[in-house]
Order: C-alpha cells, then structure tokens, then sequence
C-alpha cells in the first residue's frame, strides 16, 4: 500500500505525539482527569455509536470487541472493556486521538473528521462502561492530553 505524503506525515505526527502523551499520561495520571471522571456526555456517545458503524465496525466489530462483523475481514482490536482499557492504561485520550484520527479507518486513513473522532471515541469510552457527564469530549488534542485512561478505578 502507497501512503500520501500527507497520510505519511500523519502517521509520523501520530506516533511522536502517541509517544509524548503516553508518557506524560504515565507520569503525571496522579494530576490528570481519569475516563472514570464523566469526560463526554451521553449525546455525544449516541452520536459516536452512529459514526462508528460502517467505517469502524466491519473490522472491530458491532460489540467494538475485535471480532469483524464483516466475514472476510481478519480480527481487529477491541475498541472497548477490559482488553482495550488495559492496552491503553496510562496513556492519555490525546494519544488515542491522534492514533484513531491518523491511522483509521485502515482501508482509508484520516477520513474521519476531529468531531467524528471525538464522538466515535465518546462512544467507546460508553461501551467500556465509563460514566457520562456534563460536557462534551473535546476534538482537540491539547485538551485531551490532561485525560488519562485508566483500566481500573482507583
């Protein structure tokens, strides 16, 4: 496969910032915001769970649980409970974001706008059981580098 230089420059963005926002979620989750702390709002997931099927669930799955829901696709990670929380603990929802917004959907990369981000995002945050709050999940990453994930609650 034949990336563009923009998707190429996307991805390279993706990983240095995947890498600079886990460790400062590592480091510092003791003074961040936890998933656990009602970061996105329920509308938010409904709108996620919408802009999740189609580009997201023929790989991941309509339980967002690896399995495609798509026979002639291989599994893909889960997107949401336990496997996916641990396999993101400590990293920010900054270092998701760029990951998701970077490298997703596989067969057509950044396609997906920063808000479909957010709430596909919002949507998986709801399908591992985290709480809705009051405001809405941001689609900007410098205000998602201060919310960490966390696996387990404290």
């Amino acid at each position: 496969m034949v990336l563009s230089v923009r998707a190429s420059s996307r991805l390279l963005l993706a990983a240095a910032l995947g890498a600079a926002f886990g460790a400062l979620g590592q480091t510092a989750a003791g003074e961040m915001a936890s998933i656990r702390d009602g970061v996105f709002t329920a509308e938010q997931a409904r709108r996620g769970r919408i802009a999740y099927t189609g580009p997201c669930d023929r790989c991941h799955g309509f339980k967002l649980d690896g399995a495609p829901d798509d026979p002639d696709m291989l599994p893909a990670p889960p997107v949401a409970g336990p496997k996916f929380l641990r396999k993101w603990n400590g990293r920010s929802l900054a270092a998701l974001f760029e990951y998701t917004r970077a490298t997703m959907p596989a067969n057509n990369p950044a396609y997906l706008s920063d808000s479909e981000v957010a709430d596909i995002l919002a949507y998986m945050l709801s399908a591992s059981g985290m709480p809705a709050g009051d405001r809405g999940l941001p689609a900007e990453p410098a205000a998602l580098a201060s919310i960490v994930i966390v696996s387990q609650s404290p």
